[in-house]
């Protein structure tokens, strides 16, 4: 059960409904992970839009994306941000090879090109709290200075978001089973 209300658009003020519908509009729902978080609208209104901007706007290739938010959400253990971007992985075309090993922490063993690299950085990052000169130098060949600086913090952004629903005891809805 959750720590915190799950607010409806009803719940909130005028001003806040409209980042309420922003959010809606660019995910194309307003889930229990942003219902939680809207108990503090502002700092959820300014994290939203920090969000949008990478996973919608950066130019990072959308199956980097998904492989580095999987690492992320395995890195916090959270059920709610691996089930939901596992499904966008397979309808990019991740293969259940890649997935498993992410899942199953043996990545980026076993993975190869791009995919070792983002998901190596990722965990890097993480678990290191730095990243090699070698695997910074792979990944900045490929994406330039602008999208590591970006890749970085959606890594970041995903990380944070995946404890702060663990903090706040965010759960999946209704009818969907954790993946991880």
């Amino acid at each position: 059960m959750a720590r915190v209300p799950y607010l409806q658009r009803e719940d909130l003020s005028a001003e806040h409904q409209e980042s309420y519908d922003r959010i809606g509009d660019t995910r194309g729902v307003v889930g229990p992970n942003f219902q939680a978080l809207f108990n503090s609208p502002v700092a959820t209104e300014r994290f939203a839009v920090f969000g949008e901007y990478l996973r919608f706007d950066s130019e990072i290739p959308p199956r980097l994306k998904e492989l580095v938010i999987l690492a992320a959400a395995r890195e916090a253990n959270n059920g709610y941000v691996w089930t939901a971007h596992e499904r966008l992985a397979r309808e990019l075309g991740v293969a259940d090879t890649v997935i498993n090993a992410i899942r199953d922490r043996s990545a980026p063993a076993g993975l190869s090109g791009d995919d070792a690299s983002a998901v190596g950085f990722a965990k890097e990052l993480l678990t290191n709290s730095e990243v090699s000169d070698d695997t910074f130098a792979a990944m900045h060949q490929l994406l330039g200075d602008r999208s590591i600086v970006d890749l970085t913090l959606l890594i970041l952004y995903y990380s944070s978001l995946a404890l702060a629903l663990q903090a706040v005891r965010v759960e999946l809805p209704e009818g969907v089973a954790s993946t991880l």
